[in-house]
């Protein structure tokens, strides 16, 4: 008998937009970035830089003729090499008709997504 996996509260898709990332706090920290994976309660992006867990930013992320802004926390960092970090974050704060387009758009891509490219999604 296979363990059963808890559905996630906010499913994701992969999906990559141009990502505006600004650290806030004492470091000024500024970069362009492209999401991988993205839900309506967060993402992950590649970034050059280590951004360190814990640490707070605002997000602007292109997608499809509107910016969607979020503060957003990391809740986890992958180094792949010295100039590459996956960078998975929570959105803490989030305009509710933006969530609700990101909820759209997830529901939406994963309706027309095989099962089995599901789960590949994930990092």
């Amino acid at each position: 008998m296979q363990p059963q996996t808890k559905p996630r509260r906010f499913p994701r898709i992969k999906a990559e937009h141009a990502v505006m990332v600004r650290l806030l706090g004492t470091s000024a920290f500024e970069e362009f970035a492209r999401t991988r994976v993205i839900g309506a309660g967060g993402c992950m992006f590649v970034s050059e830089e280590s951004l360190g867990f814990g640490s707070l930013m605002e997000l602007s992320i292109a997608m499809r003729g509107r910016v969607v802004k979020t503060d957003s926390r990391v809740v986890y960092e992958i180094r792949r090499s010295a100039s590459e970090h996956q960078v998975g974050v929570e959105f803490l704060r989030i305009n509710p008709a933006d969530r609700e387009y990101l909820e759209t758009l997830v529901t939406a891509n994963a309706a027309q997504t095989p099962v089995s490219q599901r789960s590949a999604a994930a990092p």
